[in-house]
């Protein structure tokens, strides 16, 4: 799994897995899935406003900062 966070922007993206991109679905305003050809999800966007949605200093403290963690200031 890859979390990405953009400051600037505040967008974070979680990538459960690798995979081959087929197509993405807006689920709700801002907020996007990523799926694969087989239709299983490969990973959630918020483009905007995520830290209105996720608390984001508590993200960065349970994840493991193993590289598996990109913020973007």
């Amino acid at each position: 799994m890859r979390i990405t966070y953009d400051k600037e922007t505040d967008a974070l993206a979680i990538d459960f897995r690798d995979g081959e991109y087929h197509e993405s679905e807006e689920i709700y305003d801002g907020f996007v899935i990523d799926f694969d050809k087989s239709g299983r999800a490969m990973g959630i966007e918020i483009y905007h406003d995520a830290s209105k949605f996720v608390d984001i200093d508590r993200l960065m403290k349970v994840i493991p900062k193993d590289g598996s963690i990109v913020v973007v200031e």
